[in-house]
């Protein structure tokens, strides 16, 4: 008998209404802020199963689309296998296929330093590869749209010492955004974002924005990971950077800092009060 003990009554209702139509025998919640669960069915296969509201649907079928579209760049995606709808068409269930690996931030503390190194190379490699997909959809130039968001982050900031410097440093760089290029993106892109496999394969899960500036997408990376970071750059350019990308990262490390409210003091560190785009993180003369 299938045993829903560790579900709440609302997934408790919803499994036991799927159970028959897709032959699951196991279930386990996984989802933090979504309704995910890793289930296994009776011919010991292993899934993936998305519950979503309806009124969301949209946004989970984006999201098949562009896992899809990751994948034809050689992207390691997990990728639909069904949907259908349940509790009298009120929630949308996808199934999709299952990814035996941990993400990266479980992984990389018990790597040595020139395997996180690695690690980052790969990562900058797959990133570079999506973005050299156009968007998936016509949008407007990203100086004008990504200016809007600047206005609104600096009229909602609430003030302190802190991020009064980090504002001065955006308002100071914000034609930095001129004729930048629009791409497609992953978005929310992090270690715990990033999967990696028994056979060392790099996955990528959870998608955030769908296109933007390539250049804004490491803007959430941590202190604490130097030799991945390092490495996630350099993949990425095939070696050193531009001498024009770090100040344009420091902006938008300084936006995604503000904009999600976190603690700016780490952020000021990197970069000797924003007076140095490039992070003490980074390790230019890297030995391994």
């Amino acid at each position: 008998m299938l045993n829903t003990h560790n579900l709440s009554p609302e997934d408790t209702s919803a499994i036991l209404e799927l159970a028959p139509m897709l032959d699951i025998t196991f279930v386990k919640p996984i989802g933090a802020s979504e309704r995910k669960f890793y289930i296994e069915t009776t011919q010991d296969v292993k899934r993936l199963l998305r519950i979503t509201a309806m009124k969301d649907y949209k946004w989970v079928k984006d999201d098949h689309l562009a896992y899809e579209y990751m994948a034809t760049v050689g992207i390691n995606v997990s990728r639909q296998v069904s949907e259908g709808f349940l509790g009298d068409g009120e929630f949308v269930y996808q199934l999709w296929t299952w990814i035996d690996g941990e993400n990266l931030t479980q992984a990389l503390p018990r790597m040595s330093r020139a395997e996180q190194f690695a690690v980052g190379i790969k990562c900058g490699e797959a990133a570079r590869r999506i973005h050299s997909l156009p968007p998936m959809y016509e949008t407007e130039p990203w100086g004008i749209r990504y200016k809007r968001k600047v206005r609104e982050i600096i009229q909602s900031c609430n003030e302190s010492q802190s991020k009064d410097l980090l504002v001065r440093y955006i308002l100071d760089n914000v034609e930095l955004l001129a004729n930048r290029p629009t791409s497609f993106i992953k978005g929310d892109w992090n270690t715990g974002n990033l999967m990696i496999t028994p056979d060392d394969k790099i996955w990528v899960i959870d998608r955030g924005e769908e296109s933007g500036d390539p250049w804004s997408e490491f803007w959430e990376v941590s202190g604490y990971d130097a030799h991945f970071n390092t490495g996630l750059i350099k993949g990425y350019f095939g070696g050193e950077p531009p001498a024009d990308y770090f100040p344009l990262f420091a902006f938008y490390v300084a936006m995604g800092t503000l904009r999600w409210d976190y603690d700016p003091e780490n952020v000021l560190n990197w970069f000797d009060e924003m007076r140095n785009p490039v992070p003490t993180w980074y390790i230019s003369q890297y030995e391994q």
